[in-house]
C-alpha cells in the first residue's frame, strides 16, 4: 500500500470512470461491429485496472482492505485476447468469432476464481512481510504469467497490423484513410508498461526493500489513467473506415528470376506518359488495372515482379517526379511546396515528405535550394 493522496486519487478515479463511460459508448456506437465490444472491453479492463487501485487504498484507510480482497476485479487475462481480437476485426472484415475462440478467455475465467480464494487473499496480503509466504509467491506468478500474455498478444497484434500496413500498399495510392497506424501506439505503450511495471515493482521489493513506492506508485497509474481515456476518446471518435477485402497478390517461388515483362512496362510507362493517372488522389489498383485492361491481382503481381516496389510506392514515385518537374517550370513560384504537391496528386504534406524524401534523400525545402543554387 501507499500513503493516501486525495489529489492522485481524485485523478485518477475522475479518469478511470471517464474511461469506462467511453467504453459503454464505443460499445453501443453505430453501427454496431464486434470490433467495437472489443475495444470496449479492452478500455473497460483497464479502466478496472485503474479504479481498483483506488477502492484498495480507501478501503485500507477506513480498515475495510479484507473486503476488497473478495471483491478484487483485476482482469489482466482479457487484456490480451479483446486486444487480439479487435485488431482481428478491423483487419478482416470477413472475420466470425467462434465457440472455439473462447477457450482464449478461459485464463480469465480462471483468474477471476482464482481472485475469490484463501491463495490469493493470504498471497496479496503477504507481500508487505518482511518475509514472503509461499502463497505470494503463487501470486506472484500469476502476474507474471498475465504479463506474459499481455505481451504475446501484443505481439501477434502489431504482427498482424504490419501485414495489413503492407497489403494496404499493394492496392492503394492513398491509406492515410485506410490506415491503423493510430493503433501500434497503444499496443506497445500498453505490452511495455505492463513489463516495466513488474520489473520496476521487483526491484523496488528485492533491491530498496519497496522505500522507491511512495515515488511511482500512484503516478504510474494517473498515467494509465490517462493512456487509457486516450485510447477510448480515440477508438470512440474514429470514423468508420472503409472495408478493405484483401486477396494475396501471386509471388514469384523463391529463387525463381524472371526476365522483365518490357511489354508490359511499356504498356504501364506509355499509359503514365499520356493519361497520367497518378494525378488522381484517389487511385487505386482496380483503377489503374480497368485502364491496362487486367485484373488487380495480375497487375499487383506484375508491378512487383517487374518494377521491384508495390503499386503505392510505384504511384508516388511519379508523382515525386511530377512535382520536381513543377519545381524546374517557370512556374513554380505561383504555389507552396505542398500546393505543388497537391497538384501532383499526393493527399497529405506527410506522405509527400516521406514519399519524397524516399525518391531523393532530400527533403523538398533541400531539394528547391540546391536547385536554386544551381539554376
Amino acid at each position: 500500500m501507499v500513503t493516501s493522496n486525495p489529489i492522485l486519487f481524485t485523478i485518477i478515479c475522475v479518469l478511470g470512470l471517464q474511461a469506462m463511460i467511453l467504453s459503454g459508448l464505443i460499445a453501443f456506437k453505430r453501427p454496431r461491429r464486434l470490433a467495437n465490444s472489443f475495444l470496449a472491453l479492452l478500455v473497460f479492463f483497464y479502466a478496472l485496472m485503474v479504479i481498483n487501485i483506488v477502492v484498495v487504498n480507501v478501503l485500507k484507510d477506513i480498515g475495510l482492505l479484507h473486503v476488497f480482497r473478495y471483491i478484487q476485479m483485476e482482469m489482466i487475462y482479457g487484456i490480451g485476447p479483446t486486444l487480439y481480437f479487435y485488431t482481428k476485426c478491423i483487419t478482416n472484415p470477413n472475420f466470425e468469432f467462434k465457440r472455439i475462440h473462447y477457450l482464449h478467455f478461459l485464463p480469465l475465467l480462471l483468474e477471476f476464481v482464482f481472485y475469490r480464494t484463501a491463495i490469493y487473499r493470504i498471497g496479496s496480503d503477504g507481500l508487505y512481510l518482511e518475509e514472503l509466504p509461499t502463497y505470494s509467491y503463487v501470486y506472484l506468478t500469476q502476474q507474471w504469467l498475465g504479463v506474459f500474455s499481455i505481451l504475446t498478444y501484443s505481439i501477434i497484434s502489431l504482427a498482424i497490423l504490419i501485414k495489413y500496413q503492407k497489403q494496404l500498399k499493394d492496392y492503394y495510392s492513398k491509406i492515410e484513410n485506410l490506415s491503423l497506424k493510430w493503433l501500434q501506439a497503444p499496443i506497445v505503450i500498453y505490452a511495455g508498461y505492463h513489463i516495466l511495471w513488474r520489473i520496476l515493482t521487483e526491484i523496488d521489493r528485492f533491491v530498496f526493500d519497496q522505500s522507491l513506492r511512495e515515488y511511482y506508485f500512484l503516478p504510474n497509474f494517473v498515467i494509465l489513467a490517462i493512456i487509457t481515456c486516450w485510447i477510448g476518446f480515440k477508438g470512440y471518435v474514429q470514423k468508420e473506415r472503409d472495408i478493405v477485402h484483401f486477396r494475396p497478390v501471386p509471388k514469384n517461388p523463391k529463387g525463381e528470376n524472371e526476365e522483365k515483362d518490357e511489354v508490359f512496362l511499356s504498356e504501364l510507362r506509355q499509359l503514365m506518359e499520356t493519361e497520367k493517372p497518378y494525378l488522381n488522389p484517389d487511385l487505386n489498383l482496380s483503377i489503374l488495372a480497368e485502364s491496362l485492361h487486367m485484373k488487380p491481382r495480375q497487375l499487383s503481381s506484375k508491378i512487383n515482379q517487374n518494377c521491384n516496389q508495390n503499386f503505392y510506392d510505384l504511384i508516388n514515385s511519379y508523382r515525386v517526379e511530377a512535382f520536381i518537374k513543377r519545381l524546374q517550370s517557370a512556374d513554380r513560384d505561383k504555389l507552396s511546396l505542398l500546393g505543388h504537391a497537391y497538384e501532383c496528386g499526393f493527399y497529405s504534406k506527410s506522405t509527400f515528405n516521406h514519399a519524397f524524401k524516399k525518391h531523393t534523400q532530400l527533403t523538398p525545402s533541400e531539394y528547391l535550394r540546391k536547385l536554386k543554387k544551381t539554376s
